[in-house]
């Protein structure tokens, strides 16, 4: 009884590597690592054990009891093994869910579900290795500025969702729909016949001819299209966009239905090249001003630090917008000379708030080039060396901005880091986000995009993306910034799911320094 029992258990052993075993080779079809298929080849050298071990115990006529006991072992051994292979595959697949689901946010806009940038930017690549004509428009509404404006961003949004669920619906099976932000949008024609082109902006016009029902509101928008075409008018990514977005402000701007790119459109270049001279003249003549948004703590609703930001002053007292300098500061070297000009405006500033006795966080922006410039970064790290004052520097730099040249991005922060700098991910969630750049970066703080902050009471999956950005920072110590608070029910919203800081016109607009000094003692009630 006692032989049967120890060769059951034998059996039952055996079983259960084998079970292990199919589990191993299904994590080594998965990933090669060397451990796993070495892992592999041990189990297959204890099932020969197994059966080496029946044999023996076949063979004898009587089980001493220290047998039942080893029987008992390997029986437990076996369980140990399938308890650990079982869980090891469960853990592979259930990563690489997550990082499928992470690859389709990524390629998804969170608002429509529709194709993004990132999306589109990999089927241009496509198109060009497959070298067929093909046509890309560019769509931008018309009148949507004036529902935001007098509806607010809610109705904006929502209007947005339907917008782009009619043009999807409406447009040819061959032709593929993206938002690029805001209320831009891209379509991709796999053909570049003008009946292809014009049946599309028709369907594109059918879509938006009739009012869109918003609640208790009937809107109504138009939609103004620019068109380039690969290869007749181009062979590179790059001009291509240029092309489309020149002729779709040339339609804005004509009031026309659409537009054909044609060289005669450049002339907005000259736009551009005027408004590098002026950045020119206004960094030689020290024109820049350096504006402070407060970042509140809502611990305490008090004011934790601020992010600096640069203003640029017109002859008339008005400011031109930054999002129209900077992006054509970062096309050049310019961009390196303004963030030298913050960093020496903030090397003074810093010794102002001590003087008042203040002692706040200060946000530095850093660009994609900055991160380039060796200069740069010596400035950041001798900036953090002789700063004798009680407040402290956070750089922000954008995720885009790191994956341009990871490497150096590594090289660069790992050299400020050395120097005491803390880094934030800003913008987290609309670039190329992954888990393997926070787990490699000195990063110490995550600023959720206000994208999916202006959403959060509306769209469950911006909620979600919210939520698991919280819970992911908060098991990697990092601290958490919300941005684009506007409305006092989204902050405590953004409090009770854990936020650690929040930021917005809501607490704050940014403004100069002098009025600054005014308000960073006061509770939020009394700024806001």
């Amino acid at each position: 009884m006692l032989q049967i029992s120890a060769l059951l258990m034998l059996v039952l052993g055996i079983g259960l590597l084998v079970y292990s075993l199919r589990a191993v080779t299904d994590i080594c079809h998965k990933d090669t690592s060397l451990g796993w298929r070495i892992l592999r080849s041990l189990i297959v050298f204890f099932i020969m054990g197994y059966l080496g071990v029946f044999y023996y115990l076949c063979e004898r006529d009587d089980i001493a009891t220290a047998d039942i006991i080893f029987c008992v072992i390997m029986l437990f051994g076996g369980g140990f093994v399938v308890l650990v292979t079982r869980l090891s595959l469960l853990s592979l697949l259930k990563v690489k869910k997550l990082v499928i689901s992470e690859r389709n946010l990524a390629l998804h806009d969170s608002l429509t579900g529709l194709p993004n940038r990132k999306y589109l930017m990999a089927a241009l690549d496509k198109h060009f290795v497959l070298n067929k004509p093909f046509s890309l428009l560019m769509l931008d509404l018309n009148r949507f500025k004036q529902v935001n404006d007098a509806l607010g961003h809610h109705y904006g949004d929502l209007l947005l969702i339907e917008v782009g669920k009619r043009m999807n619906e409406k447009l040819p099976h061959n032709v593929q729909l993206f938002r690029l932000g805001g209320d831009e949008f891209a379509a991709v024609i796999g053909q570049s016949s003008q009946s292809q082109v014009d049946s599309t902006i028709d369907a594109i016009q059918n879509a938006l001819d009739s009012a869109f029902f918003i609640e208790n509101y009937e809107l109504v928008v138009g939609v103004s299209i620019g068109v380039s075409h690969f290869p007749s008018q181009t062979r590179d990514i790059g001009q291509l966009l240029q092309q489309a977005d020149i002729a779709m402000y040339t339609s804005k701007r004509l009031s026309s239905a659409y537009c054909e790119y044609h060289p005669s459109m450049n002339d907005n270049a000259a736009e551009k090249v005027n408004i590098i001279s002026l950045l020119k003249h206004a960094l030689y003549h020290q024109e820049f001003r350096l504006w402070y948004q407060p970042i509140i703590r809502l611990s305490d609703n008090r004011i934790y630090g601020v992010e600096a930001l640069i203003r640029w002053p017109r002859p008339d007292g008005s400011y031109f917008s930054p999002s129209v300098f900077i992006p054509i500061a970062e096309q050049t070297a310019l961009i390196n000379k303004m963030t030298t000009w913050v960093l020496t405006q903030i090397t003074k500033d810093l010794l102002y708030f001590d003087s008042i006795g203040l002692a706040l966080c200060i946000h530095v922006n850093l660009s994609a080039k900055d991160l380039q410039d060796p200069n740069i970064i010596e400035q950041c790290v001798s900036l953090l060396e002789n700063n004798q004052s009680s407040q402290k520097i956070m750089f922000e730099i954008t995720e885009s901005a790191m994956m341009i040249n990871v490497e150096q991005a590594k090289k660069a922060m790992d050299r400020i880091a050395m120097a005491g700098g803390k880094f934030s991910i800003d913008d987290f969630g609309t670039g190329f986000s992954s888990l393997e750049m926070l787990r490699d970066l000195p990063v110490t703080q995550i600023k959720i995009d206000r994208s999916f902050i202006n959403n959060i009471h509306h769209q469950d999956a911006d909620l979600a993306i919210v939520k698991s950005v919280i819970y992911l920072a908060t098991h990697l110590n990092y601290s958490v910034v919300a941005e684009g608070i506007e409305h006092a029910d989204t902050a405590e919203l953004i409090q009770s799911l854990g936020s650690h800081l929040a930021q917005g016109y809501f607490f704050a607009k940014p403004m100069p320094k002098s009025e600054l000094s005014q308000i960073l003692q006061l509770p939020l009630s009394s700024i806001s």
